[in-house]
């Protein structure tokens, strides 16, 4: 699918941004290849690919759209796609697979949009990149443009994860080291798959599936180590991947 030229809402930054407690954009610019080139990308990308229904025209939402590799899958997929970003060379890489290109902080962008518009939005990799709040906030505006019943796939790093139990709490809680941030230093807040789940909740969402990815981490003593598994969408297992992958619907 080729898109109509992006329509950019806005080219600037919101004032917010500039400050260490609000949205912290990764500014990568991304490498459109590291999904290909990534042992760990390439399975996350399977399981989040796997996840996409077909659209048959409807539209969907892709928040933090980075260099539009899900766009493209959601466009192979028959959705008339919206795509968010900061990042300007991130937009021109998704430009051909959407209809509407909309630079700027999801939460300056967001409200521009009509409410339940949209049948499908994706927030992959974006809400532990501001404080906790304007995640809630977040979540309330992507609940409001999505349809009744619409759906929502979210992803996030875990903190209740082996690379969590040894990062977040031995080095940083235990030991007072630096600021455990799961392998990026802009990331803001670190959620717990609970935590997460509850503020889903708390903001309109039911939840239908979790699936934990990369259960691998380091500790003390042992050193490098992992569960015997990669993924699973089994509880209680799947709230102790790296990665949450969840699935839910605007309630």
């Amino acid at each position: 699918m080729t898109g109509k030229s992006p329509y950019f809402l806005l080219d600037r930054e919101d004032d917010d941004m500039s400050n260490s407690d609000s949205f912290q954009a990764s500014h990568t610019p991304f490498d459109p290849e590291k999904y290909g080139r990534s042992p760990y990308e390439i399975k996350r990308t399977e399981i989040i690919r796997d996840l996409l229904p077909d659209g048959q025209g409807a539209r969907a939402l892709d928040v933090g759209c980075g260099p539009g590799y899900f766009s493209h899958q959601l466009s192979m997929r028959g959705w008339s796609i919206t795509a968010i970003d900061t990042d300007a060379s991130n937009l021109e890489f998704a430009r051909p697979f959407v209809q509407e290109a909309l630079r700027g902080d999801a939460l300056t962008v967001l409200p521009h949009l009509q409410n339940e518009s949209y049948r499908l939005a994706l927030a992959l990799e974006i809400i532990e990149h501001m404080p906790e709040e304007r995640g809630r906030n977040l979540l309330k505006e992507l609940a409001r443009v999505l349809e009744k019943s619409g759906k929502l796939i979210i992803s996030t790093p875990n903190k209740h994860s082996p690379e969590g139990l040894g990062g977040h709490y031995w080095s940083e809680k235990i030991r007072h080291q630096e600021r455990w941030d799961a392998w990026d230093p802009t990331h803001v807040k670190i959620y717990s798959a609970n935590e997460l789940l509850a503020l889903l909740r708390d903001t309109g969402f039911s939840i239908e599936k979790v699936t934990g990815y990369h259960y691998r981490g380091r500790l003390p003593v042992i050193g490098r180590w992992r569960l015997p598994l990669e993924a699973t969408s089994h509880a209680p297992l799947n709230r102790f991947g790296f990665n949450v992958i969840i699935e839910c619907r605007r309630g």
